[in-house]
Parts: C-alpha cells; sequence; structure tokens
C-alpha cells in the first residue's frame, strides 16, 4: 500500500533479540519477582507490556494506546532497559520521533550492550541534529556489525548515515538565507499533511490521513487512517478548517493530490485502485471536479506511480515510478506530449545524474522543464528525504544541489511547490516543532525578505508574507542553562494571543544560545521554550513595539524545578479554563510524553482580593482542572498532583498594583 511520505524505517526489536543481563550491569532492573516485591504490580507492568506489544506492532492508529500502555509499566519500573527501547522503537515509528532520544539514551545507559541499541540511538540522535553524538553511536554499532552483521540490510547502513551525519554539520554551520514557517494548527495536525497545491484562486489543496475521510476506513496494511484530498480556503483570519473535497476526488481508498496546472482547473492525483497505485487526472468546472481518468500506458505501468508534474509549457511530463529497469526503488522519468496522439509519449529515465539506488520523490517542474526540484533520499542528504535542485543543459543534468538548512532537516523533507517567480512556496517536512508526523510548511526564498543576524521574518496567519510596509517587533534574547552564559539549543514556539492563526518555531543558535525573531507589532504573543533535560518554559509578551529583550533561564528535569505556566488562564474568579489556555496545555503534555520518567505537581496560586469563591478553594480547582486536561490528553494520573496554595506563596508580597496581583495569578509546575 502506498504511503506518501515514508516516515521511519519501521523499527521492531523481536522477543528473540533479547538477552541475559550481564553480572556487572547492576542498573538494568528486571520485571521479576525478585526486583518488583509488589506481585500485583508485576502482573500489571507484565500485562502492559504486552498489551503495548501489540499495539506498538499495528502502529499508526494504534500508536498512542501503546505508548500509554508502556507508561503504565515504566511507571513501576523506569529503568528496565528492555522496555526503555521499546519505547524508543515506538516513538521512533510515532508522529513525533525526536522525542525518541531520552528514551533511547536511557536504554543505552542501562545495558551498552543491547542489540542495535547504538543504531538506534544514533538515528534517534540525528534526528535531533546532533550530528558528532549520532556518528559515535553509528561508529560504536558499526563496530558490532563488522564482527557479526546484522540480517537487516537497514541495520548495516552505518556509512550513509554517518555521511549523511557529516553533511548535516556542514549545511547547518553554513545556513541559507530561505525562511521556513509552518503554516499553522488550521491546516497541520497531529497526522500527516502534505503535497501542497495552491489554485491561484485562494485555496490550498492538500492530502492528510484523518478521521472524516470520505471512506471513513483504516487502511490495514499500515493501521492508518486512508489518504484524502482537502481543501482549505484563504481569508482575512487565515486558512479556513479544510473539508475533504467533494465530489469525484475522493473515493473510499488512498487519493493524494500530485499536481495542479497554474489556473488551478486541472489536477493530477494519485490513487492505489490497482498496480501498486497508478495516477489520474481530473478537470474543474466551476467548483466541480470531473471523475478521475488514468493517465496513458506510457506513464502508469504494473509498478507503482506516486507523483508527476507537467512542466509549464506543456511540453513534459514529470513523474515518480518504481518500474523495473531503474537505479534504485523510485526513479524521475519524464515523457514528451506527442501532438499527433495528443497523448503523453514513451517515458525515458532521466539517469544516474538524477536517480541514485536509493528513492526519489515529488518531482517539480516549473517554466519549460529544464530546471526540476526534487526529493531524494541519496546524493547528499542530511537523513530521510531532502530537497535538491537540477538543472538541464544541453542535454546533461547538473549535479543535485542540496537546498540547505533550514528548509532541509534531519527528517523527511519532500513535495517543494514553488510560486511563479520562485520566490516562495511549500512543502511538507517531518521535523522538530511540528504537529506530528508531516506537516506543510512555507518557505520565502532568498532575495524576498531577507533578516539579519539569522532572524526569523515571520507573518500573520500562518506563514502569508507580511505587507512590505507592515510594523515589526524584534525579539531578541539569550537561553541560558545550568550555568550562567552557557548557551542552550533550545526551540523556541511564538503564537499571537490575538490572532491564534499565527504561530511560528524556530532554534536558538546552538553554538551562542541567541536568537531573533521579526514578528508583526501590535499584538501580544506567548512565547515557549523547550530543550532536552529540561522544563518547559513560558512566557508572555504583551503588545510592544520596537525591539524586546527577553533573556530566559531554562530550569533542569530534576526534583523541586519548578517553572510557571504564564499562558495557562483562567476566566476571572472561576476555575474555568481561558479559551487561549489550550496551546500551552498542549505544550506541557507534550512535554510529559517526552519524558516519560517525570511527575509533577500542579500548583494553583491566587492573589488576596477576595472573590465569589474562597481564595484556596479557587486555587485548588484550578490546579485540579489542568490535572484533568492532562489525564484526558494521555497523561497517567499518577504522575500528576493538584495542589492549591491560595494567595500563601506570592511572587510580589502585599501586592497593590493590578499588574502585580496578576503576577501572583499563575498556575506553577513543579518535579516531584
Amino acid at each position: 500500500m502506498f504511503s506518501r511520505a515514508t516516515l521511519f524505517v519501521f523499527l521492531i526489536i523481536s522477543a528473540s533479540w533479547l538477552h541475559a543481563q550481564p553480572l556487572d550491569q547492576v542498573r538494568d532492573i528486571p520485571f521479576d519477582k525478585f526486583h518488583i516485591t509488589d506481585a500485583a504490580q508485576l502482573k500489571q507492568a507484565m500485562a502492559a507490556i504486552k498489551r503495548a506489544d501489540a499495539w506498538a506492532l499495528k502502529g499508526g492508529v494504534d500508536h498512542a494506546a501503546a505508548m500509554a500502555a508502556y507508561q503504565e509499566a515504566y511507571a513501576i519500573n523506569p529503568d528496565n532497559a528492555e522496555l526503555n527501547l521499546k519505547m524508543g522503537i515506538c516513538l521512533l515509528n510515532g508522529p513525533n520521533p525526536f522525542t525518541a532520544l531520552a528514551n533511547l539514551k536511557r536504554a543505552s545507559e542501562l545495558d551498552p550492550y543491547l542489540p542495535r541499541i547504538h543504531f538506534l540511538l544514533g538515528y534517534a540522535l540525528q534526528l535531533n541534529a546532533k550530528w558528532d553524538e549520532a556518528i559515535a553511536e553509528f561508529q560504536r554499532h558499526g563496530e558490532v556489525i563488522r564482527r557479526t552483521p546484522d540480517p537487516d540490510r537497514t541495520y548495516n547502513m552505518v556509512d550513509k548515515h554517518i555521511t549523511e551525519c557529516n553533511n548535516g554539520k556542514s549545511y547547518m554551520n553554513a545556513p541559507t538565507e530561505a525562511q521556513v514557517t509552518n503554516v499553522g494548527s488550521s491546516i497541520n495536525t497531529e497526522g500527516s499533511e502534505y503535497g501542497a497545491l495552491l489554485d491561484g484562486k485562494g485555496s490550498m489543496f492538500f492530502t492528510s490521513r484523518r478521521a472524516n475521510s470520505t471512506g471513513g476506513k483504516i487502511n490495514k496494511v499500515n493501521n492508518s487512517w486512508f489518504e484524502d484530498i482537502y481543501q482549505s480556503r484563504w481569508h482575512a483570519n487565515g486558512w479556513s478548517t479544510p473539508e475533504p473535497v467533494p465530489g469525484a476526488l475522493n473515493g473510499p481508498r488512498n487519493d493524494a493530490t500530485v499536481s495542479m496546472r497554474a489556473d488551478g482547473n486541472s489536477m493530477i492525483l494519485y490513487r492505489d485502485e490497482k498496480n501498486g497505485g497508478d495516477l489520474y487526472v481530473s478537470e474543474r468546472s466551476g467548483d466541480s471536479w470531473s471523475a478521475p481518468v488514468p493517465l496513458p500506458p506510457s506513464v502508469n505501468s504494473s509498478a507503482q506511480e506516486s507523483s508527476a508534474w507537467r512542466s509549464g509549457d506543456g511540453h513534459w511530463l514529470y513523474f515518480v515510478s518504481s518500474r523495473e529497469g531503474g537505479l534504485g526503488g523510485s526513479d524521475i522519468y519524464r515523457s514528451p506530449w506527442d501532438e499527433s496522439s495528443g497523448d503523453w509519449g514513451a517515458a525515458e529515465n532521466l539517469g544516474p545524474d538524477i536517480n541514485t539506488s536509493y528513492d526519489e520523490e515529488g518531482v517539480f517542474a516549473p517554466g519549460d522543464g529544464s530546471t526540476i526540484y526534487f526529493a531524494s533520499q541519496g546524493h547528499t542528504s542530511m537523513g530521510g528525504y531532502d530537497l535538491f535542485k537540477s538543472t538541464c543543459s544541453n542535454g546533461r543534468w547538473s549535479k543535485p544541489e542540496n537546498m540547505g538548512w533550514p528548509i532541509n532537516s534531519p527528517g523527511d523533507d519532500q513535495f517543494l511547490v514553488l510560486n511563479g517567480d520562485g520566490t516562495s512556496g511549500y512543502f511538507n517536512s517531518v521535523r522538530q516543532g511540528g504537529m506530528g508526523e508531516d506537516d506543510i510548511y512555507r518557505v520565502d526564498l532568498p532575495g524576498q525578505a531577507r533578516v539579519q543576524e539569522s532572524a526569523m521574518l515571520v507573518s500573520a496567519a500562518g506563514g502569508v508574507p507580511m505587507a512590505p510596509d507592515e510594523a515589526l517587533v524584534r525579539l531578541i534574547g539569550f537561553i541560558k542553562g545550568l550555568k550562567m552564559m552557557v548557551p542552550v539549543d533550545a526551540t523556541i514556539e511564538l503564537m499571537s494571543l490575538q490572532e491564534p492563526a499565527f504561530n511560528a518555531t524556530f532554534k536558538t543558535d546552538p553554538a551562542t544560545g541567541k536568537y531573533t525573531a521579526m514578528v508583526p507589532a501590535g499584538t501580544g504573543y506567548s512565547v515557549r521554550v523547550n530543550a532536552d533535560g529540561y522544563l518547559l518554559h513560558s512566557e508572555r509578551v504583551e503588545e510592544v513595539e520596537g525591539e524586546v529583550r527577553m533573556d530566559m533561564d531554562m530550569k533542569p528535569i530534576t526534583k523541586g524545578s519548578a517553572e510557571i505556566m504564564r499562558n495557562i488562564l483562567f476566566e476571572p474568579s472561576s476555575y474555568r479554563l481561558d479559551a487561549s489556555s489550550a496551546a500551552e496545555l498542549e505544550s506541557l503534555a507534550e512535554f510529559l510524553k517526552a519524558n516519560p520518567g517525570v511527575r509533577i505537581e500542579v500548583g494553583g496560586h491566587t492573589d488576596t482580593d477576595v472573590g465569589s469563591i474562597p481564595n484556596q478553594e479557587l486555587s485548588e480547582a484550578r490546579a485540579q482542572v489542568v490535572v484533568n486536561w492532562l489525564v484526558e490528553h494521555g497523561i497517567l494520573p499518577d504522575r500528576l498532583e493538584a495542589r492549591g496554595y491560595g494567595p500563601t506563596v506570592p511572587v510580589v508580597p502585599n501586592a497593590k498594583k493590578d499588574e502585580d496581583k496578576a503576577l501572583n495569578r499563575r498556575t506553577e509546575i513543579r518535579v516531584l
């Protein structure tokens, strides 16, 4: 069954790979009656692991259930190497594979002799752009397989991963001036969104796997929802809520966007009705799309054809096929338009300058087709699929040029489509800061809007370019760690308080800990900072102009560490959550899921003003509401404690001013 964006090799370790713990490795605590003396707890943990293993093997829509069951066992015994390994593998195959790092690192610490652990840890480090650490782990795995080759080819590809890490170091140290922006939660979800196409009429068409798909069924092959083509319309406040395109485009199985003619009236799409998947064309009249018709046998074969693009002049159709005779799994071909037959002619492989022994995907051929953009797992990728550009001159394709950091990342980056003048476009990526699996991103290329000092120029409403005269605020600062002036490699999320459609994610400079962001003025922003080994940090920026400096101290994940969640808010004199709190609550839930060994106290604090509900009671109720929200969103209840402090622990003692009282009204998390 076709999967438009292969996230990861499906990594499952079987029971036959497990082995006895070395006697000198005392930190690894087995699940047995000698180490887990409570028989009921031991039985509960073993049953949870059994359920989790079954769900993890299925993956897809059962991923969350698998992780919840593993966490149930983890709460009983967090120091079991095999359990940490299983959780890491499950996370690698989940919507946010970057979060696997903590469990795999812990598994390696508990038992460095676990089979494949150094490869898996290296892969997780690579996904987190920790290049040197990843290389060291891949080298350790290489020493193992030189003595005993792994029966699975995947785990013998050490040299390729080391090369990718070296590529990643080079690109990350010399970033391009491209600006990459997640288009936001109006389009992207925890599931997959990809293949964005703009019709020039104010609509975006894209592919997604969601519960409201036309067929409403789950693909038994990958245990995920079937693909559907969705449409969202642009309006003053951003992209509208997407809906499956009604009519003939979507059927009961996989239907996916492939390409669109510039006038928006003709679409090539993918369907897997036969031959492992073929390409179809549909024409639009008004808002209606015709029944898709398959492309001719010169294009569709008995193998899978997954993506295609008609050159702007209509003379060439570039497409991707896994047919026999290619150079790798999937290669890029092209067919000329035959005027006499009124159809596409015989296909030719673009050859070894473009195609590699790995997979190529998502070709885009603007203009006359002499320049193409495509995704490849080969060439100079830094991991997964990277986006490349090549130009044909005198019948020869130039060496594919990697589009660099930050367009490309350690995860999959695919299906780039640019606007008419090539200054901006959309692509999909699996990367840190995303919402889960593939997200759609907007890219603005050099020459469009340049900002010095690696600043990120972002815009209102999820990636739409700002007007040239739009007033800006410059946010600058330094993210500090355990020691003063020691930089932290952190991810910063911004969200407008007035326009929820606006959001942006960017990283600090890993060498300096500095960040710069330029955002629209005239609005307030919630700010959240994530970094490995540290508590989630939260800030709030009210309406300002000019420049705002925010140096932020990160607290390590150690017992007693605490952070104020400044964007978890309640309605006045009530324990009803303000609607604007959802984003921060989601971030807190993701933090807890990424750190399954962490238990926290949620503390409620009030000011001294007397309201309709006594302050102590109000603080307890507010803390409990936050705990309830987290439990409803997948956090185990025994990892959370709610406690109300009323006005007894003020930030500003004897507060008289309203702004000081507001500081005292807060929700605080503390590591237990």
